[in-house]
Order: C-alpha cells, then structure tokens, then sequence
C-alpha cells in the first residue's frame, strides 16, 4: 500500500524533533499515534525507517534517503495549499524567517507584528541568528541577510541597506581623552567586536585610516555586544538603527561612520515565492524607509 501524505508529515515532525513525545505534543496527537503512523508507514514502505531505543531515535540509510524525499513532498504539498489559501486572501500556515540580531529589534519584530495583524491565520517562527544557516535543512522560508554574500544557490533580492558606525559610551571617551583628531589612534581604545568580524578586526574608516585590532571581548550576539558597549567597555561597530533607538540613544556616541552594506532577502522557492513571503518582504522594506 502507497503511504498518505499526512503519514509523510508525521515522519518529518519526528525525525526533525528527534522524538515522538515532542512530535505528539506539535501535531496535537497521541504519543501512541505517533507510533502507530511511524509503524504504519515502515510498513507501507516495507522497509524499517528508524532506529528506535529508550533514549533516542535515528534515521537508518533508507529512512535518510526517504526522508530527503520526504521534504520534496512536504514542500509540494505546502505550495500547493498555500496557493489555494492565497486566491482566496486568507494565507496560513507558517513563516519561517531567519534574520540578524541588528535588524530584528528595529526592522523585523515590527513587520511581524503588522505581519501577523494582517493576516490572523498565519503564524510567524522567527530564528535570530547573525552566522548564515542552512535554508533548507533548517525549514526556512526567507532569509535577511547583511552585506557580501558568496556562494549563495538561493534566489536573492536586495531590499535595503544598512548603516554601520563606531560607537562608545560618553564616559569611556572622556577616559581616553575625548574622540581623537587622528582616527588612526582609536587603533588603541578597547575593541568589542562580533565573532563574524574575525580576529584580528579590520576597519576601514573615513579619509583612508584603515587599521586592525585584537578585540578585548568578542560575542556572538548583537544585544550582548550593545550591552558591553553601554557598559564603558570599549567601543564597537553597532548598526546605526540600534545604537540610536530609544533605549541606546541617550548612553552611547558615535566616533565614526564606517559605511553601507546591502540588506538581501534570500528564499529556495524554484519560482517566485508565495505571496505571504512577498507581503512579508514588503513590510521589511517599508520599515527599512
């Protein structure tokens, strides 16, 4: 006997939560349904799927082949809901996003909640996340991504830019003497940088200075970059939509500009994505104005 495709689905929930109890609780079923699907479906299929024991579940060949397929499916079957949803303007389902810690606070969260105002059978998954993230793999419908991008096969639109600058707290520069007239000497302040900085850090400021440095701390997040920087510690590149929101504006100072880079969104559509993902990239643009 041929599969159904909600057996399929159940698969999928299963291997991408590891478990059958976390899989029972997202789809609303049984743990003992989910059971039976999965068994239910080795048998359809003829062949063992998963590796079961009392502390984990893994895939066997045949399981990790079929459920690459599997996710083929998924998206089928998806798209093809989504179409019908969408000629009738009532969207649902769920949009997954992925999008740097610097523009979630000021740029996403916002067109989420207009987002979600707008269309109140859809639910958003959003995954803050500054190191880019497999699309695919990690079930993300759109992705926002800052600056150079290399060796994407995901489709890419530009929608925005964002400016970048050097900034510290008002009592760290009065410790170091105040901003200096040779940018070449903030070489020696203390430096927080992001880990996709790298290290050493080089920055490319304005009338040519160019220089690198050994951070004194190095964060993986934005927020907690911000923190440190409102702390005294040092100084830190931080987009200029963050450091100039209400809560930062009156504790940090800009020192210096450093420039411009490209706002992208990226998405695994083989056509044009879904009009949900198109009305979600136009409130990003609208917030970005």
């Amino acid at each position: 006997m041929k599969p159904n495709v909600h057996d399929i689905l159940t698969f999928i929930e299963v291997v991408d939560t590891r478990s059958f109890t976390t899989a029972s609780t997202r789809l609303g079923r049984s743990k003992s349904a989910i059971s039976q699907t999965i068994s239910r479906l080795e048998a359809d299929m003829n062949t063992r799927l998963l590796q079961r024991s009392t502390r984990s579940l893994t895939l066997t060949d045949a399981g990790a082949r079929f459920y690459d397929s599997c996710l083929t499916i998924k998206d089928a079957y998806n798209t093809a809901l989504e179409s019908i949803w969408e000629d009738q303007g009532n969207p649902q389902g769920t949009l997954s996003i992925t999008a740097p810690h610097a523009l979630c606070a000021a740029v996403i969260t916002p067109a989420i909640k207009l987002y979600l105002d707008r269309y109140p059978r859809v639910s958003v998954r959003l995954v803050a996340e500054d190191a880019s993230i497999k699309l695919i793999e990690e079930h993300i419908d759109l992705a926002i991504r800052v600056g150079k991008l290399a060796g994407q096969t995901a489709r890419i639109t530009k929608i925005g830019t964002l400016s970048e600058s050097l900034y510290a707290h008002p009592d760290y520069i009065k410790a170091q003497g105040g901003i200096p007239n040779d940018l070449n000497d903030l070489k020696k302040w203390g430096h927080i940088a992001n880990e996709w900085q790298g290290n050493p850090v080089t920055y490319n400021l304005p009338k040519g200075v160019s220089f690198k440095v050994l951070p004194r701390a190095r964060c993986n997040s934005l927020p907690d970059i911000l923190k440190l920087t409102q702390s005294g510690l040092g100084i830190a590149r931080l987009p200029d939509i963050t450091a100039t929101s209400i809560a930062a504006i009156s504790s940090l100072i800009k020192v210096s500009p450093l420039g411009v880079a490209p706002i992208y969104a990226l998405h695994q559509f083989d056509t044009k994505p879904p009009q949900r993902v198109r009305d979600f990239i136009s409130l990003i643009r609208e917030q970005l104005r």
